[in-house]
């Protein structure tokens, strides 16, 4: 059995240089720096439990969020990785086709680095970019499907020529061919497999931490009247089989 984790964010959540703003429901912006904590730009009056309560909230929202960052882009150069052995494998070192293909996926990989990462290299996010469709939004997406098709396309002559010197290097056995195939296709997945495993496991622990900050914020919407309303993060997770 597999379980999903599914996060969404209820409004808007927004981190840069360490400052977190929170759009509450009546659409009241709350600021969080890590020491004090304000509503529309009114310092709050809370007691020393409240602001640990929400200072907590955000070194755990700062935490995460580098997490979340080097998650996928370890899932795409992971990816970028499988694909390059495949084709050298069938098409050889250094072919043509191997070197585009990676062009696209560190174009992929690029754009996940710009959304997380400022040009000085520190954290950020917001949360209205996966609403809208800015970050990886179907433009994108469809744009990005497109070229990889192109590329595939484009390439099938050279997989027919690679699998005819394949087989002549096999002596035109496709059996011997198939085989060899069949190994390398079995270590490559397992290969991949236990880097994805890995992965995976943290992939684990981010869905805690973010249930964990979810319990955090029902604890502030509890001990802070102000913040009754606070209801950012949501974590469900669904199970099925594999």
């Amino acid at each position: 059995m597999a379980e999903d984790c599914n996060m969404n964010i209820k409004g808007k959540m927004t981190l840069s240089h360490s400052n977190l703003t929170l759009q509450l429901d009546d659409k009241r912006n709350l600021l969080l720096d890590g020491q004090h904590a304000s509503i529309n730009g009114t310092e709050m009056q809370l007691n020393a439990g409240q602001l640990h309560l929400l200072n907590s909230y955000h070194q755990k929202v700062e935490t995460l969020a580098p997490k979340v960052a080097t998650l996928a882009l370890d899932a795409v150069s992971l990816a970028n990785e499988g694909v390059s052995r495949a084709f050298n494998e069938l098409l050889g070192e250094d072919n043509e086709l191997v070197a585009d293909l990676s062009g696209e996926i560190e174009t992929l990989h690029g754009k996940l680095t710009q959304e997380f990462y400022a040009h000085d290299g520190s954290i950020r996010f917001d949360s209205s970019r996966f609403e809208d469709g800015q970050f990886l939004g179907e433009d994108f997406e469809k744009a990005f499907k497109q070229r990889i098709e192109n590329l595939v396309q484009r390439s099938m002559g050279s997989f027919m020529i690679a699998l005819g010197k394949q087989m002549l290097f096999n002596g035109g056995d496709m059996q011997a061919f198939e085989a060899r195939m069949e190994n390398f296709g079995a270590q490559l997945e397992a290969d991949m497999e236990a880097q994805a495993g890995k992965i995976e496991a943290r992939a684990d622990a981010l869905c805690a931490d973010l249930r964990s900050l979810a319990r955090l914020e029902d604890q502030i919407s509890d001990e802070i009247p102000a913040l009754a309303s606070l209801d950012m993060i949501k974590v469900s997770a669904s199970r099925h089989s594999m």
